[in-house]
């Protein structure tokens, strides 16, 4: 399994939160996990660090329904400008959602690379490596 450097978790809900950082962190892919409840804090980070890639995460498991930025907005957003960044960073929507709109609205995404329900698994993390 492949090691990911930095992983960033955006979700409102901190027990979904912990539940993902707990289960990453046993699988052993990254040691480099950072929490965020607002997808408007990643947009900033990213565009505030956009010429250093050690500081841009690798991998961002991303809500949809969250109450300040929902996750369709910062898709949005981040759609904009993706392709100035120095390193691709890979994204898996991650949620609750089983809803088959949700699910064909994303693959409109270009650059979101799966559609994950929660809660991870071993199963899901495995392929996130």
């Amino acid at each position: 399994m492949k090691l990911i450097n930095m992983i960033f978790i955006v979700d409102d809900d901190p027990i979904h939160q912990q539940i993902a950082k707990i289960m990453i962190e046993r699988q052993g892919i990254s040691t480099n996990i950072r929490v965020f409840s607002d997808a408007q804090d990643v947009l900033d980070h990213i565009r505030l660090h956009a010429d250093n890639e050690d500081d841009l995460p690798d991998l961002i498991l991303l809500d949809l329904n969250m109450p300040i930025m929902d996750g369709w907005e910062f898709l949005d957003e981040y759609s904009l400008f993706h392709g100035q960044l120095p390193k691709e960073i890979r994204i898996f929507v991650l949620t609750s959602s089983i809803d088959e709109k949700d699910k064909e609205r994303v693959r409109h995404y270009a650059v979101v690379n799966g559609y994950l329900t929660k809660p991870l698994s071993k199963e899901i993390i495995a392929h996130l490596s």
